[in-house]
């Protein structure tokens, strides 16, 4: 699974750790959700101009699955910006223009400029 928007003038990498006080299939299970069913694998967000927000829960389907082949689906949550980044203790994302060909090397140094 990637990320995708309409033009993809960046690209990059995420990782989060889970809140302390939930986790996914808790959240899925609270809105009524069969956790046997849908086996709770992810999150995806997305937002954008206008204060355009979605979040959603990626779960495996497991009525559809097949060994071979697993069956996912999106689950939208209809949570807001706020209630959908509490489900994270951290949340870190990585952009760089897609025209770099520097997204293989770390950053050395943070440099602050004061006022």
């Amino acid at each position: 699974m990637k990320a995708s928007v309409q033009y993809g003038d960046f690209k990059g990498t995420s990782a989060a750790d889970i809140s302390d006080h939930v986790n996914l299939e808790k959240v899925i299970n609270r809105l009524g959700i069969d956790t046997d069913k849908y086996e709770p694998i992810g999150a995806k967000f997305f937002f954008g101009y206008s204060d355009i927000f979605s979040g959603q829960i990626i779960a495996l389907d497991r009525s559809k699955s097949s060994e071979n082949e697993p069956y996912i689906v999106e689950i939208e949550l209809g949570f807001n910006r706020d209630e959908f980044f509490d489900l994270f203790k951290r949340l870190n994302v990585v952009l760089i223009s897609r025209l770099s060909k520097h997204d293989e090397f770390s950053i050395k140094e943070t440099i602050h400029f004061d006022e």
